[in-house]
This record gives C-alpha cells, sequence and structure tokens, in this order.
C-alpha cells in the first residue's frame, strides 16, 4: 500500500516536468502574420453624387493609419461573424480536435407548403445579405472604421463576384480615404 502511494506520488511529481519540457505550439497571431497575402490593388471608387447606392446597403470602411494585416484580421473576424448560424444547445460529449461552430442555416420551407417555399426563395437571398451587412457594421464600427458611401454597381462588382472580398476590403481599410462622402448612421 505505502509503496502504490510512493508510485503515485513520483508519478504525480513528474507529469509537471513533462509538460514543460513540450515544445510550444505556435499562436494563432504568430500563423496569422506568417500568411498573409498581398494587398490588391485599390480599386476607383469615385462615384457622382447621384450614382451612389443606398448608405445603409452599399459601403466600404476605412481607418486611419492602420496597417494591412490589421485591417484583413479585423475583416475576416468579422466575415466570420456575419453569417446566419443555427444556434446549438451544449454537447455533453465533444471529442478532442473537433471544431464545434454552428452550422449555416438551411431553409427548406417545409411547413408552409411549395407556394411559402417559393417566396422564401424570392426573400431569403435580400434578407441575407442584410443580416451580413449589419452584422459587419456593427462589428467593424466600434473597432474605429469608419463607412463611407459606394456605388451599388461597384459594390456589387467588388464583393458579390469577386473571390478575395476580404482581402480587398482590408485593402480599401488600410489605404487612402475613400472619395465618397462619409455614411451617417
Amino acid at each position: 500500500m505505502r509503496r502504490r502511494a510512493i508510485l503515485l506520488a513520483l508519478g504525480t511529481l513528474s507529469m509537471p516536468l513533462a509538460a514543460q519540457e513540450a515544445p510550444q505550439a505556435q499562436r494563432p497571431q504568430e500563423m496569422a502574420k506568417a500568411e498573409v497575402p498581398e494587398p490588391p490593388p485599390i480599386p476607383d471608387l469615385s462615384s457622382p453624387e447621384g450614382k451612389l447606392g443606398d448608405a445603409r446597403k452599399y459601403v466600404v470602411f476605412h481607418k486611419a493609419d492602420t496597417t494591412y494585416e490589421a485591417a484583413l484580421s479585423d475583416v475576416k473576424e468579422c466575415a466570420a461573424h456575419s453569417g446566419r448560424l443555427v444556434q446549438r444547445k451544449a454537447n455533453t460529449f465533444v471529442p478532442w480536435g473537433r471544431d464545434d461552430a454552428g452550422n449555416a442555416v438551411a431553409y427548406d420551407g417545409g411547413q408552409f407548403g411549395l407556394v411559402g417555399f417559393a417566396i422564401a426563395s424570392i426573400i431569403d437571398g435580400p434578407i441575407e445579405r442584410s443580416i451580413r451587412q449589419s452584422s459587419m457594421i456593427r462589428c467593424m464600427t466600434p473597432r474605429g472604421y469608419v463607412r463611407y458611401r459606394a456605388n451599388k454597381d461597384q459594390w456589387q462588382e467588388l464583393f458579390e463576384t469577386g473571390e478575395n472580398g476580404s482581402e480587398l476590403l482590408a485593402a480599401i481599410a488600410a489605404g487612402p480615404v475613400p472619395p465618397t462622402p462619409e455614411a451617417k448612421p
């Protein structure tokens, strides 16, 4: 019995020593710094006053004295929070190493039949864009970014059809002040 207690005590004391000798993993901030791509060229955002889109929908962000890396980090973090997610209850078991993030909402229109599904498919796109845009505004504004109005056609071309929307938005945010007027809340 005494022998077991001594072995248990030695095993318990040696565990912190083994943990201290393990190599340190790379921090997420260091990993993000290593993977920052080159900023894309900033397009010309100038537009006549009458051609600007809705100030609540078509905006770009800008922050004075910020770097491209910081702006890209902010844009990607805010974009990660901007989608609609399913609320999930806490699991009683989560395997090690599994990312337990929310899943995107998939609307099947089941309870309203074929007509309800048709109506929902018509309004789902604008609602999704509205939620995404308002979430981005709520996330970027407290970080010190100012909204500037954009031309509807340019904005759609840049961000809805482009594959590098986050990189482009970060380049605009860290670049020169956009020539369009500031969007007031």
